[in-house]
Formats: C-alpha cells, structure tokens, sequence
C-alpha cells in the first residue's frame, strides 16, 4: 500500500486535467507546450503502471494467502470461493485499468474509482485472511489440547482396566460371603424354640414412653441364639403394635434402633417417640409383639401390653398461632401454645414464666421466695409478698408474647368470661377421629355460628406430677385471681366452669389476638 499516495496524486492531476476549463485552456495553448504535455502524461502514465505493478503485487500475495487457506481443509471451501472470486474482480479490474491507461481515455477518472473500490476491498481480504490465521491458530490448539486429554484418558483406562478386575474378583468373594451369611442366619432363625418378654408389671405389660431410648427385655432360647440374635443387629428385629380403638384395629410399628445380649436376655433398644396423642393419654390400649426375620424365616413373640408412660417433657414443641375469628372482642388462635394442630397438647407453662415445665413446684418457681406463698411479684396483698398491684401479666412475662410476638398474649380473664358465655361447648372422646379428647367451644354471634376452636383436655401438672390428660383441661388466663390463685378456664366431661389454680402449677395457654 506503498503507492497510495503517489497514486492518488495522480489521480488529483488527471482531475484537473479533466476539468473542461483546463481542457479549453490546454488546446489553446497546445502548440507551444506538446513537448512538455506528453512528457507530462508519460510520467503519470508510469505512476500508474507503478500503481498496476504494485496491485499485481498484491494480487500474487493475495493468491498465496488463497493456496494456504485451501490447505487447512474442506471446512474453509466456502472461505476460499468467496477469495476467488474476490481475486477474479481483482483481475478484471486490473485489466480494465491496463486499457483505460493505454488508451489515456477520458474514463481514467472512473477507473481511479474503480481502482479505490479494489483496494478497499483488498484491505477487507486482507483482514479476511488475518482472522482466519488466528482461528486456524485456535483450532489448532484445541487440536493439541485434545489429543492432549485423549492420551491422558487413554492412559487411564488401561489403568483402571487393572483395578476393575481386581474390584470384580473381591465383589464375587464379598458375594459369596454374603451368601454364606444368608445361610447362617437363616439357620440361627430356625434355631430359635421361644421368645417370651420380660414384663414390667404383674399383668404382664411392658413400659413404653416418648423417648428415642426404650429397654425391652426378652428370654430367647436357646441362650446361645439369643448371642448370635444380638451381633445380627436391630435390621433384623422389629417391634410390631396394635392399637384396640372404638371404631378397629390400627397397626403400628417402633423402630428398634439396638440389640444386644447380656448373658440371660435379649435386649432391644426401642424409638418410642412416634406414639400418637390417643396412646400417650391412655384413650387406647397397645398390645405388641418381637418379630425376628431373615427376610425367610420369621419367629414372633406371644403379644404382650404396652403400658405408656408418657413424658411430656420430652416432646419438641412449635409455637405457631392461627386466629380463628368468632365473633369477639379477640380472636382466639386454633392451636395451644407449643402445639401446630388443634388436637395437639402444645407445652406446659408455669404462670408468669416463659419456658416449658415438667416439674412444677414452688421452690422452683421463679416469683417466689424461700417462705411458701410469698411472692416477689404480682401481688395485691403483703400478706402475701411485696406489694406492686400488677394484677396482668406484663409482656415480659407472658410466654405467649415471647413466644410467638406479632401481638399475640395470653387472655385476660374478662375475655375467657367472654368467650365462656358466647359459645356452645361440647365435648368429644375423639376430635375429628384423632383419638384426643377434649371440648368444643362453637360460636353463638350472630354471622359467626359456623366457627369453632378446639381444646384438648391435656390436663395439668401440679405438686405430683401430671394429671388428668385425657379428661381434664384447664388453661391460664393472665390474670391474677388473689395474690395467691390465678383465673383459669377449666372443663371436662361435664362442661367448662370458672376455675383458679396455683400460680406455681403448669397449665396449657390459648393465645389470642386483637
């Protein structure tokens, strides 16, 4: 691209060379300057030639980028027609441009166009050729990184080819192994003559409770099966229930998690918190049976009782609320505190305290002090304690505000009175066929009759534990009835009346919101 600018020099000369004024001038004063006229053409006519020489310069290195492209393979056909062709237009310019300078016609100005077009366009080639290199270049990288990771993998394939056989030949031992352990197992099984349970209590039923962690004793003989029952592991064992209901029979299974032998027993480590509501408050009786299978032969126990013994301190506990609107001045949430269903006990609370309890006494209670019924806050009378008249629950009290927020709380007891007089109350052995007990409070305002809550008679805990789940309820309002009692809604099979419990005592909650 050298010769541009001598070229279009040229191309400025034969312009004005062209323009019809100079014409005129140049043919009158033609016979004193032809000498100097032609010389001055033949120079122009050289640049060209010179411009001619250099195309055709490129034109050959154009035709060799053509041949290298043509070499890199099929995939570049398409590339290389469209450089042909564009090398075919070249040669026709060129040729154009050849004639029009050997005849110096009056066309040189179009052809000088012509002549900018082609080199415009073989600046374009030029880049054309450029990207090419740089994607055969990238191509061929790949190409070697590939072969690269080919031989890699090669290499290690014929490695693990070694290891599979070797992997092949332990799996047709660990088979046989296991074939041979199949058939002593179910030889131990056959040899099993009786299992018996060891019971816990004179009619012959075994305890169960809510924990992960329960002991089952069984005799098994022959002693030397037992040994062998314990090292097969608790895959092998199940304990399978039956629970006698109203309305039939409903099977259940505890998973056994343990097996082991102590010398005289067979002892299995039972998951009894899967034990539904009705069982824990002994609505239903569980009768169960040790089954011990191969997956071919199968020995079982006698069935034998599960007496539950339920501990509520052992259950996980979720503190939802869901308003139920019937009608009052607050909505009442459809769940206990602690619980997420309506038949669900939820937790246990000691008025005034914010965590769970069990074990509700007056030396563990937090308002309290070494003198019995004498309390540091929430009291109306010194008989009883330092005197403050906060006769409701401040927030930071009410576990039902720590518990849940939102603006929910323990009611008032003007609002459990309320809710007493404007409901119809009625009792079921088994809420919606859940086996739990309880009462049904359905509204009586008007627009609101087809709203209900529920409250299962979840009992309470008191100096000696828990008492009465299954046929008592009774729930803590926030309010103080003496310094000593607190106003409490409380039912059974009877009906609801207006009760009061000992602040020290545990007690379910019904939160409610504004």
């Amino acid at each position: 691209m050298s010769h541009r600018l001598p070229f279009i020099l040229i191309i400025f000369l034969l312009l004005c060379s062209c323009n019809k004024h100079a014409i005129e001038d140049l043919q009158s004063r033609l016979d004193r300057l032809e000498n100097a006229t032609i010389v001055s053409i033949r120079a122009q006519i050289q640049s060209v030639n010179s411009a001619v020489t250099s195309l055709e310069s490129t034109q050959k290195q154009l035709r060799t980028y053509i041949e290298e492209v043509e070499a890199k393979g099929a995939d570049l056909q398409d590339i290389v027609a469209a450089l042909q062709k564009q090398d075919e237009k070249l040669s026709a310019d060129l040729q154009a441009l050849k004639t029009l300078v050997e005849q110096n016609s009056d066309d040189v100005k179009q052809w000088i166009e012509q002549a900018e077009e082609t080199l415009s366009r073989i600046n374009a080639v030029e880049a054309e050729v450029k990207d090419i290199r740089n994607y055969l270049e990238t191509v061929e990288s790949r190409l070697s990184a590939l072969e690269a990771s080919t031989k890699s993998l090669s290499d290690a394939l014929k490695k693990n080819e070694a290891s599979l056989q070797d992997i092949q030949q332990a799996l047709q031992s660990l088979q046989k192994e296991v074939d041979d352990m199949k058939e002593q197992i179910e030889a131990l099984v056959s040899s099993v003559q009786s299992i018996v349970v060891v019971p816990d209590y004179a009619d012959g039923s075994v305890a169960i409770s809510n924990i992960p962690d329960n002991t089952l004793y069984f005799e098994v003989y022959p002693l030397s099966a037992a040994d062998l029952l314990a090292k097969l592991g608790a895959s092998a064992v199940s304990l399978d229930a039956v629970e006698t209901k109203a309305d039939g029979r409903e099977s259940q299974n505890f998973p056994v998690s343990a097996t082991s032998f102590d010398g005289s027993y067979f002892v299995i480590t039972v998951d009894g918190s899967g034990l539904s509501m009705a069982a824990k408050q002994g609505e239903i009786s569980l009768n169960a049976r040790l089954r011990i299978s191969d997956g071919v032969v199968t020995r079982s126990s006698e069935y034998f009782g599960l007496t539950v013994k339920w501990d509520r301190a052992r259950e996980e506990y979720t503190y939802t609320a869901k308003a139920v609107d019937l009608g009052l001045s607050v909505k009442w949430s459809a769940f206990n505190l602690g619980a997420d269903t309506p038949e669900g006990y939820g937790a246990v609370f000691v008025w005034g305290e914010t965590e769970p309890k069990q074990e509700c006494l007056w030396t563990t209670y937090k308002w309290g002090t070494d003198i019995e019924n004498f309390y540091t806050k929430y009291c109306n009378d010194e008989k009883f304690g330092t005197v403050d008249n906060k006769i409701v629950l401040e927030a930071e009290d009410d576990v039902a505000v720590v518990k849940l927020g939102g603006g929910w709380r323990t009611p008032t007891w003007e609002e459990m009175t309320e809710l007493m007089y404007s409901c119809e109350w009625t009792w079921t052995k088994s809420y919606e066929a859940s086996g739990v007990s309880g009462i049904i409070a359905t509204s009586l305002v008007e627009g609101f009759e087809d709203q209900s809550i529920f409250f299962p008679a979840a009992g309470y805990i008191g100096n000696v534990g828990p008492q009465y789940a299954g046929s008592n309820g009774s729930y803590w309002s926030a309010t103080l009835s003496n310094s000593i009692f607190i106003h409490c809604l409380s039912f059974d099979f009877l009906g609801i009346n207006e009760g009061g419990g000992y602040r020290f005592h545990g007690r379910s909650i019904r939160p409610v919101i504004e």
